[in-house]
């Protein structure tokens, strides 16, 4: 086509994206309005450092985002959860997160002696933690990949919300690249 016809298709899908991130603006509104439930702060997972507290990730800041991450237990690190791995990928260094006052972790139904070679070879930072002895399904998780939303008040822990499924995506940046591109996801 020519140029004023691909600008005027352009423009109309300009009106559909400012539509679509006004939309999305909303929905984190109402997230953030998300009634929230309190989980023990003392329950203890394990990292490269042993046994944490929940209300030790938090680090002294008022917020904690934790990925949880499938694991399959006793699997070759190629056998791992594709889809996780690249969740997580684009979100391993928090250091924006941190000046925000968002301390970052993340979990995995697997001993922590089974976790530490795989983030090794990943070349993964060490905040991966083991939830295989957790009894609370909420901290434990569900054996998903799903990211969770902590909120402290003093020694207080109280879980905000859960996101699973396709909204994992929005932390999926090469997803978002591809949507973009004329083939898209392929």
């Amino acid at each position: 086509v020519d140029r004023a016809t691909w600008h005027a298709s352009r423009d109309e899908l300009l009106v559909r994206e400012k539509a679509h991130t006004q939309a999305s603006a909303a929905l984190a509104a109402a997230r953030r309005r998300h009634p929230m439930t309190e989980v023990d702060a003392t329950t203890t997972v394990v990292g490269p450092d042993g046994p944490r507290t929940l209300l030790d990730l938090f680090e002294g800041r008022e917020e904690l985002i934790v990925y949880q991450h499938m694991w399959f237990e006793g699997e070759a690190f190629e056998n791992q959860c594709e889809g996780c791995t690249m969740t997580y990928w684009a979100t391993q260094d928090p250091t924006y997160l941190h000046a925000r006052g968002v301390s970052f972790a993340v979990f995995a139904q697997a001993p922590y002696a089974e976790l530490a070679p795989y983030v090794e070879f990943m070349g993964y930072p060490p905040h991966w933690y083991s939830t295989v002895e957790v009894e609370d399904d909420l901290v434990r998780g569900d054996g998903s990949g799903r990211w969770t939303s902590w909120l402290r008040r003093g020694d207080r822990v109280f879980l905000t919300y859960i996101l699973t499924g396709r909204g994992l995506e929005a932390s999926m940046t090469s997803l978002a690249l591809l949507d973009m591109t004329a083939r898209g996801r392929g």
